[in-house]
């Protein structure tokens, strides 16, 4: 298989992802938690010739959290999709839990975990990064 297929709650909003995904990352940054209602969210991402809508693009709203950042959502049924940054434009993130099927990879890394909640903890050996940087954080 060389793509896959994501979709908001209503199923109004559909895309395509074209492999090969760039990674995938656990993130636990503040926004990320607030703007899913979530512990972390799981993102990967492609280069914006890789992302095709296949119906509804018309239904994506955004909101503008900073000067750099959109997150993009279904104006129907709320699920959080997309995510733009102003400083990668080439890029499209996406939400691994929208996408129906398996992805070429599994999630290598968490990233801003720095910002993790208290009451969820972590059993798996990913290494965890401060912010979205290389920079370790050792537990």
């Amino acid at each position: 298989m060389n793509s896959v297929v994501g979709e908001c709650f209503c199923k109004k909003i559909k895309f395509k992802i074209t492999f090969p995904t760039d990674s995938v990352s656990h993130c636990h940054c503040e926004s990320c938690r607030k703007s899913h209602g979530s512990a972390f969210v799981t993102w990967s991402w492609v280069p914006r010739n890789q992302f095709e809508f296949l119906s509804g693009e018309n239904s994506i709203k955004k909101y503008s959290s900073s000067s750099s950042v959109n997150w993009c959502f279904c104006s129907n049924c709320g699920s959080s999709l997309l995510y733009e940054h102003k400083e990668t434009p080439e890029i499209i993130y996406f939400t691994v839990a929208n996408i129906s099927g398996e992805l070429d990879e599994k999630a290598s890394r968490h990233v801003s975990f720095e910002e993790h909640v208290n009451w969820f903890k972590f059993k798996d050996d990913l290494p965890k990064f401060k912010e979205k940087s290389e920079e370790r954080i050792l537990e």
